[in-house]
């Protein structure tokens, strides 16, 4: 089956047929690895769950957002 790649937001996309999910074992929400091989894009399942800690370890202050304001715009009480 020939499947186009398609603009999603900022990237690029492709819709993989039911069948191909089936035959793959996945399902909405999922996690691939993604490599190329050959010139082949290749997606992998991934069954790891990133524990808490594996998370944490993961922000820098690069991807580190500032404080967030305290500034009332609805109804809140506090």
């Amino acid at each position: 089956m020939r499947a186009a790649i398609s603009k999603w937001g900022n990237s690029l996309g492709v819709r993989i047929p039911k069948f191909a999910l089936e035959g793959a074992h996945l399902a909405e929400g999922d996690y691939v690895d993604v490599s190329v091989e050959n010139g082949k894009l290749v997606l992998v399942r991934n069954e790891d769950t990133p524990s808490l800690d594996e998370l944490i370890s993961m922000i820098t202050p690069e991807n580190r957002h500032g404080e967030s304001s305290e500034v009332l715009v609805g109804k809140e009480i506090w």
